[in-house]
């Protein structure tokens, strides 16, 4: 690497020669060659068929899939621009069609724009600004492939929402980990003292079949010493591809004990779902949404069923804190306990992007009273569920109005195997309202309360037929509206015992439960 800054620094010097003024002065023999030379390297480390490749899938991935109409002509400018994240001295300035390429205040070169709809063409308009750039630019020639698809995508997607981002491969593939899971052993280490201990196994995990326990010391992996090493470092010797052997060396921290364990790896989905049953509720705990979700939640509450019977008063389904996850698998928690009609509808730009979601006619609650718990980093996903279950006048929601993340974002894999997420759709609750930057309202709102106090207070009633009816109705594009409708129950990030001590309330009191049932005004508790 020093040699080639070295190299580098010496076409610097070569290539500040050959402007002056703006005008390009002819070259000598031997400067050609240096530059040429320095061309070749530059399509050996960053072949064009491979960066315009990538380029142009996720110019393309934008420009159909974005919420907002946006041409592949301002994805390649800004691109081009987000060079300069990589070197400030980087510029460029397009006039008349014409895109002119500066390092500092000398004139590099001029490309002519391409079609403005033409992806292939502006990805290799952005290969061609960084050939060109090359030369000049020490930063840009030290560094890699993906380093400028992160500048360019990053600059690129910079005037659409939060939410539509890239993710070069690393980050991408632990993305997908998530939403479909990995080949891994069931477990959870942390690192303490430059030593990595066990933290959690799974007890349905290869680790525990194996007889891994809580607090085993990791000595080595595949007889590759752990110690001293990164945490990212240790979860890759960890990972792999499923139905390949690990095998561990680990030590009993209270016994001494050290030996040798021989663990399979399996398909490993994290957990989401964590219920318990306390006084004839079912507390039911949601971090999130992934392809293991629905089926243990529906197992969860049929065995509770089963076991108690009469004894099952209701379910409390804590969403707080829960970021959200997969559309179709919050489509499916919803299902779950609405018996037909509508749970979601999603609307975009794009015709595919057109989609309604309706319920099976089965609940697998069997009619039993639900309060939902919200906060405001309740989001995504979670809100899904929260605005099916209280729109269907299934459940009553308690808490903080919610994060107000009311899109959907899809995900296109690029040929590099990192990922475009582009914002395409809006969710529609069923009552027809857009909770995107708004949220759910919860039917008793617990915004702003203490949460040390043991037992929640009396619950008092307010006329907010107007508030319910604004809320349903209040434009997507009337951000003070909404702005103003949403501080009526400011989102609350704290978790707080006393929306759980109300929820209980509520289902300990059939008569309590059934008048917000029925009550289609805004509840709050009294201060």
């Amino acid at each position: 690497m020093a040699m080639k800054r070295a190299h580098t620094s010496i076409i610097f010097l070569f290539a500040g020669l050959l402007a002056l003024g703006g005008c390009v002065t002819p070259q000598t023999p031997l400067k050609q060659a240096v530059l040429d030379k320095a061309a070749d390297e530059m399509r050996l480390s960053l072949p064009q068929d491979e960066v315009s490749g990538v380029l142009a899938s996720g110019f393309y991935s934008i420009s159909e899939r974005a919420l907002s109409d946006v041409d592949v002509r301002s994805l390649g400018l800004e691109g081009m621009r987000g060079l300069a994240t990589i070197d400030p001295e980087i510029g460029i300035e397009e006039k008349d069609g014409v895109i002119e390429v500066r390092y500092g205040d000398e004139f590099v070169k001029a490309v002519v724009e391409p079609l403005a709809h033409d992806s292939e063409s502006w990805s290799d308009a952005v290969y061609e600004v960084v050939q060109a750039l090359w030369v000049h630019s020490p930063d840009l020639a030290a560094t890699n492939a993906e380093r400028i698809y992160e500048a360019v995508f990053d600059a690129s997607l910079s005037n659409l929402d939060i939410f539509s981002r890239y993710a070069g491969k690393n980050e991408a593939e632990g993305h997908r980990d998530r939403r479909e899971g990995f080949g891994g052993l069931g477990m959870t280490i942390k690192k303490i003292d430059e030593r990595f201990m066990v933290s959690r196994v799974a007890h349905d995990g290869p680790a525990f079949k194996a007889g891994v326990k809580k607090g085993d010391i990791i000595i080595r992996v595949n007889d590759i010493p752990v110690v001293a090493k990164g945490y990212l470092e240790v979860s890759a010797l960890l990972r792999g591809k499923i139905q390949t052997e690990v095998t561990l060396q680990i030590e009993r921290p209270d016994t001494g004990v050290v030996q040798k364990l021989f663990v399979w790896r399996e398909l490993v989905i994290p957990q989401t779902v964590w219920s318990s049953f306390e006084d004839g509720i079912m507390n039911i705990r949601l971090s999130g949404f992934n392809e293991r979700t629905l089926g243990n939640l529906s197992q969860d509450v049929q065995d509770y069923a089963l076991m108690h019977g009469q004894r099952f008063k209701g379910i409390v389904l804590d969403l707080r804190n829960n970021p959200g996850g997969l559309l179709k698998r919050a489509v499916q928690v919803a299902d779950l306990f609405v018996a037909g009609g509508r749970i979601i509808s999603t609307q975009g730009r794009h015709p595919d992007s057109f989609e309604t979601y309706e319920a099976d006619n089965l609940d697998v609650s069997q009619g039993r009273p639900i309060v939902v718990l919200l906060n405001g980093k309740s989001a995504s996903a979670s809100e899904i569920v929260a605005a099916a279950l209280q729109d269907r006048a299934r459940a009553v929601v308690v808490g903080s109005s919610s994060y107000g993340k009311g899109t959907v974002q899809s995900v296109q894999r690029l040929p590099n195997d990192g990922e475009i997420t582009v914002t395409w759709s809006r969710l529609i609750a069923p009552s027809g309202y857009a909770f995107h930057g708004l949220g759910v309202r919860p039917s008793v709102c617990t915004s702003g309360i203490d949460g040390n106090k043991a037992r929640g207070p009396a619950l008092w009633e307010v006329d907010g037929k107007d508030l319910r009816k604004n809320w349903q109705t209040v434009g997507i594009e009337d951000r003070k509206g909404r702005k103003i409708l949403r501080q009526s129950c400011a989102p609350d990030r704290r978790k707080k015992r006393i929306d759980s001590e109300i929820a209980r309330n509520i289902i300990l009191d059939p008569g309590l439960y059934q008048r917000f049932m029925g009550f289609t005004t805004i509840a709050t508790v009294a201060q």
